[in-house]
């Protein structure tokens, strides 16, 4: 049956639901909707039974060689009538059948956490997994975290949480996030799979109530204190709440637990440290080719960009704090009316790439805006009498009444000012 983003069909008493939404499988608002009206029809043939299209076990699949990016992260904290990841992944761990997640590519993010809320998961070779929410200062936000400390217990969990980084099929299934690597066609291994299970009257267990990696309370605070100790003064205050969540995992029931975990998500989706990562990954991404090329370690500027950070940089020397960031700024104007760079985003980006300004702050730019660019631009006039590096240019005055958007400022009319030094 053709529903959009989400395919399904019946074979064998086997349900195939199947991704498929270009270019990576994103759980946007019209996915998640066709998945819930997915599981609808499920849950209505499973209650009526007896039929010979009565469902026996679920696979979940996915088209374009890719398993699932997760959620679209412009539409993280905007509102929707959509059904949240959280209640999707809830109801197919909830199934009274057996649920095998076919990843024939990567499953990172809200992808990972659709996933783990199969009651099975078989991997191709080339498949990789992956939790990056803490890269945008966040804990999962549908239960991946709680699912996969229940499969792979307290330490394993928090290595891949804590990091963000994204593992091979095989080391995932070493971990125990994964249960099998199989061949090129991990959806025929996984109806096979769930005809198996159904056919042997295995009743699925849902994840997230699972507890043999727990039998071990002591061990498993233990590895939360030692975690703790390693992360008490860093920045990112989203680490320490990971952390929290697994906690949550070993002493609360499984659906407290998963609440706790939720609340965490939606707190720090308010956080100002969320909204600077999410500015600056953005910016990473938007960026010209010719300011910032991917380098071994991540991303690092060109020749041109090393020229543009020299005047980003050019009356900054031997200031801190405050005066530096107003330094940039002004020097930064002077650049974006002159057309030498396109957006504040790209200076944003170079200046956490080339200059060691914090990512949590999202850049000198966005930082500026949220802490109030009039104000600071009131400052700047009085500065400039000492030191004309302070000038507040024409693009500075109108974007301190335009709610600190330098870019909105610009796009109103360009400014006459060429001078960048």
């Amino acid at each position: 049956m053709e529903d959009g983003p989400v395919r399904t069909r019946i074979a064998d008493g086997i349900v195939e639901v199947t991704l498929d939404h270009r270019p990576g499988n994103a759980l946007g608002a019209a996915t998640r909707s066709a998945l819930s009206a997915a599981l609808d029809r499920i849950e209505a043939d499973i209650s009526a039974s007896g039929g010979q299209d009565t469902p026996r076990g679920v696979v979940l699949a996915a088209e374009n060689g890719v398993f699932s990016v997760g959620l679209d992260l412009r539409e993280l904290d905007a509102a929707s009538d959509a059904p949240h990841l959280h209640r999707i992944c809830r109801r197919i761990e909830r199934l009274p059948v057996p649920v095998v997640a076919a990843l024939s590519g990567s499953a990172i993010g809200g992808g990972a956490e659709l996933a783990l809320a199969a009651h099975y998961r078989l991997a191709a070779p080339g498949a990789r997994f992956g939790l990056p929410d803490i890269v945008l200062g966040l804990p999962p936000g549908a239960g991946g975290g709680q699912r996969l400390a229940a499969l792979c217990g307290a330490e394993a969990a928090l290595d891949l949480l804590l990091s963000g980084r994204s593992v091979t099929a095989e080391a995932a299934r070493g971990a125990g996030a994964i249960d099998g690597v199989v061949g090129e066609d991990p959806v025929a291994a996984a109806h096979e799979l769930a005809a198996q299970l159904a056919g042997a009257g295995i009743r699925p267990r849902p994840v997230a109530g699972r507890r043999e990696h727990m039998a071990d309370g002591v061990g498993w605070l233990d590895a939360l204190r030692r975690r703790r100790r390693a992360l008490h003064d860093a920045p990112l205050r989203s680490a320490a709440r990971v952390i929290d969540c697994i906690e949550a995992a070993l002493l609360l029931p499984a659906g407290s637990a998963l609440r706790f975990e939720r609340t965490a998500h939606r707190d720090a989706l308010a956080d100002p440290q969320f909204a600077a990562l999410r500015h600056v990954y953005f910016a990473e991404r938007r960026v010209t080719g010719t300011l910032l090329e991917r380098g071994p370690e991540g991303p690092v500027p060109t020749a041109q960009g090393r020229g543009l950070l020299a005047a980003l940089a050019r009356g900054s020397e031997g200031r801190t704090g405050e005066r530096l960031r107003a330094a940039l700024l002004a020097q930064g104007a002077r650049l974006l009316a002159a057309g030498r760079v396109a957006r504040s985003a790209d200076l944003d980006a170079l200046a956490v790439h080339g200059l060691g300004w914090s990512r949590l702050s999202g850049g000198p730019f966005h930082e500026s805006r949220v802490l109030g660019i009039a104000s600071l631009v009131a400052r700047m006039q009085g500065w400039a009498d000492e030191d004309p590096v302070f000038e507040v240019t024409p693009l500075l005055r109108a974007a301190a009444q335009a709610d600190g958007d330098l870019d909105a400022a610009l796009r109103r009319g360009r400014v006459p000012e060429v001078r960048t030094g």
